[in-house]
């Protein structure tokens, strides 16, 4: 301990009292400054994430319980009998209208490579040329568009004509991209090409 020479002045604090102000305070290291922002940047955000986590927990729970799957009702005349005579109906009812359909629509796929040729029966000029451009446009790769007006005998309405019974889908196909025309199974009339077209005054572009 360093020997003190001098006499005891208001500037000296005693040995046991409190520790020295003014002048005599040791100076605060400048890092302790930085400690309260450093609290603040660190615990706020971390307050902020179990808030906003606390709340979707709860929003979640709450929207689970208020989508759970209602009840059916009971049929109304809650018979056992009638129920099972409804279903045998119905499956009854179903296979007809897939028995029809299949009578409607000829079985296979259409063969968009097949070839085609387009006849003009009308006196609407270049009305085989649009027609036939709109079948490209619908995916047929092998169109032909006859020239001239079709002198043969000229059915009542656009038909389709097609040479085989293994082209009825493609020819329906035809039909479906012209939105018109009866498909018809015939030999002779398509002679040119697989598939022949005859329009007809019925025929709208």
């Amino acid at each position: 301990m360093s020997r003190y020479d001098y006499p005891d002045d208001e500037f000296d604090a005693d040995a046991d009292g409190p520790v020295p102000v003014g002048v005599h305070r040791a100076q605060v290291p400048a890092w302790r400054s930085w400690v309260p922002l450093l609290a603040i940047l660190v615990i706020v955000p971390l307050l902020a994430w179990g808030v906003v986590g606390l709340l979707g927990r709860h929003a979640s729970e709450a929207g689970g319980q208020s989508t759970a799957p209602a009840v059916a009702p009971p049929p109304a005349d809650g018979g056992d009998g009638d129920s099972d005579g409804g279903s045998a109906g119905g499956q009854e009812q179903s296979s007809q209208e897939a028995t029809e359909q299949d009578t409607a629509e000829p079985a296979g796929n259409a063969d968009f490579t097949t070839g085609v040729t387009v006849h003009n029966g009308t006196e609407t000029t270049g009305l085989a040329t649009r027609t036939g451009d709109k079948l490209r446009n619908a995916g047929f790769t092998s169109v032909t568009v006859s020239q001239g007006v079709y002198d043969l005998e000229e059915p009542a309405e656009t038909t389709i004509y097609y040479a085989s019974a293994d082209l009825a889908p493609t020819a329906q196909a035809v039909a479906e991209a012209l939105g018109a025309g009866q498909i018809s199974e015939s030999a002779e009339e398509a002679q040119s090409n697989p598939i022949v077209i005859v329009l007809r005054g019925d025929y709208q572009e």
